[in-house]
């Protein structure tokens, strides 16, 4: 290493230290985000540079659409009513996603920032700022400020009423990744573990006595959105803009305590110990029987890589029942119910299937010396990988028939069929993914995530993208009646066909040790 080189290195000055004051919250940011770009090689740069800016393109279109679109009568009446819902809905799910880590919310890992000591505030930016790299976010974002400019109409007043939409999506965001930071700042304590777990009990006990008692409408009456939602439609069509100024002064007001408290508390969560990975780590283990097939042995193993996980862990007790109890509180008919198997299948393969030997870390070495053909490790991680999207689409399935009613034979069909497809959809993509681009990830710590966001936001739009079509596919298939029951059936073995297709082939490239070593390498480099 010493020799053509030695020369033009001794010529190059040394770096200058760089005087005035440390870069800020959001100068910290910005390097972060360069550094990341920075990895990024070619194609998956400008993939990444695309998906950032298509979003703001996606909300102007989908506003000016909206405002230009017609309007029925009952119709319109009708889902005006639905906004202040929709406002709610939005900051619920905002909270949910923040305080399971659902998505992640981190621009540096904690390893990471050992070497790039990052503050904070520049912590707590960095996941406000990669709160639209989720699919979910963005989605519900674009959809409110459509619902806006729909409701209201291509009117002078219109800014008005959008101006407070995106105050009160600003304001739900930081408000619910502050009550991210409590909740984590709470579950570093034994106590805290259980409080939070009867919190989420009582919680859906509440949602599911609300659904079966009938009065979800009269809890969303009751909702303070309808106030906000109220201050908006009256400053557009220009009957005043005392309420209007009053509900943006309060977002604002809202939005900077909850700033300053999430970069509180951020800064006393970074002191504490991650108590829940030390005690899943260091818990002492019984000793269990001997598997009776190898493929067993390692589907034990695999499993205790899903539970060992607390983002893991997480994401699969809230895979099915958010979606379900949302489901349920709407009272959506079993045709709209041939939606929910793809949603929380694609929610399922973002949580590990994307990268799913990542699972292993370090370990993924040791399980190439076990003795046995690669290809069984491939089939173990997949089944795994359905097994999660299979309990998710049930437990959604199950919360929305509760008050779906009895289903007609055509509207069954295609809600198992729906549940057969997108799962074989998602199981197939996420096996060609983790061969192909696979990352080092821990998946330890509450925000950790299987790949970067960038990678992610990709992920989740390829994912729900392909779901959604097949679910609205089954939904006009569960509307045909008796006379489509053989295309549902014929159709639901086509995709199965095709998904185990694009398996057979992953699992030949799987089995070519240059390419098994290079996917093991990467995710061997993941540290705790």
């Amino acid at each position: 290493m010493t020799g053509l080189g030695e020369p033009e290195l001794r010529r190059r000055p040394a770096p200058r230290p760089v005087a005035g004051r440390p870069p800020g919250a959001w100068g910290q940011v910005v390097a972060l985000a360069g550094l990341r770009l920075a990895v990024l090689r070619g194609t998956a740069r400008r993939r990444a540079v695309l998906g950032v800016a298509v979003l703001p393109v996606v909300a102007v279109s989908a506003v000016t659409l909206a405002a230009l679109a017609p309007k029925g009568g009952d119709d319109a009446f009708t889902i005006s009513l639905l906004v202040p819902s929709a406002w709610l809905f939005f900051a619920v799910s905002a909270v949910v996603a923040a305080t399971t880590g659902a998505g992640g919310r981190q621009l540096i890992t904690r390893e990471q920032a050992v070497a790039f000591l990052v503050s904070p505030a520049a912590d707590h930016l960095g996941a406000l700022v990669t709160a639209p790299l989720n699919i979910a976010w963005s989605v519900q974002a674009v959809t409110l400020l459509a619902l806006t400019a729909w409701t209201i109409g291509l009117t002078p007043g219109l800014w008005a009423a959008l101006a407070l939409t995106l105050a009160w999506i600003v304001s739900c965001t930081i408000v619910a990744q502050a009550a991210g930071w409590v909740v984590e700042l709470v579950r570093t304590t034994w106590a805290g573990v259980w409080a939070v777990r009867l919190a989420v009990a009582a919680a859906a006990a509440g949602a599911v006595c609300v659904a079966l008692t009938g009065r979800v409408a009269t809890t969303l009456d009751a909702s303070p959105t309808s106030t906000l939602v109220s201050a908006a439609t009256s400053a557009a069509e220009g009957k005043g803009l005392g309420g209007w100024s009053a509900s943006l002064a309060l977002l604002a007001v809202t939005s900077v305590a909850a700033w300053f408290c999430g970069v509180a508390l951020l800064g006393t969560l970074q002191r504490r110990p991650a108590l829940l990975q030390v005690r899943g780590e260091t818990r002492p283990r019984r000793r269990q029987p001997a598997a009776s097939t190898a493929l067993r042995a390692n589907l034990r193993i695999d499993h205790a890589g899903v539970w060992r996980s607390a983002p893991l862990r997480r994401g699969i007790a809230a895979l099915g029942i958010i979606p379900g109890a949302a489901a349920a509180a709407s009272g959506l008919d079993w045709s709209m119910v041939a939606l929910l198997p793809g949603l929380v299948a694609s929610g399922a393969g973002l949580l590990f299937g994307v990268n799913a030997f990542a699972l292993d870390g370090p370990g993924a070495l040791w399980r190439e010396t076990l003795p046995g053909p690669p290809r069984r490790m491939f089939a173990a991680r997949m089944i795994v990988v359905g097994e999660v999207c299979v309990a998710g689409g049930l437990v959604a399935i199950v919360a929305a028939s509760l008050r779906a009613g009895m289903p007609a034979p055509a509207e069954a069909v295609a809600v198992v069929g729906a549940f057969v497809a997108t799962t074989a959809q998602v199981v197939a993509r996420c096996a060609r993914w983790s061969v192909e681009r696979p990352y080092a990830a821990a998946l330890r710590e509450a925000r950790d995530q299987p790949a970067p966001p960038a990678a992610m936001a990709g992920y989740s739009a390829q994912l729900a993208l392909s779901t959604t079509a097949t679910g609205l596919l089954y939904t006009f298939l569960a509307g045909g009646g008796p006379q489509l029951l053989p295309t549902t059936v014929l159709l639901t073995c086509a995709f199965a066909l095709l998904a185990g297709r694009r398996l057979s082939l992953v699992a030949r490239s799987w089995a070519d040790h240059a390419s098994r070593t290079r996917v093991l390498a990467t995710v061997a480099g993941a540290r705790a």
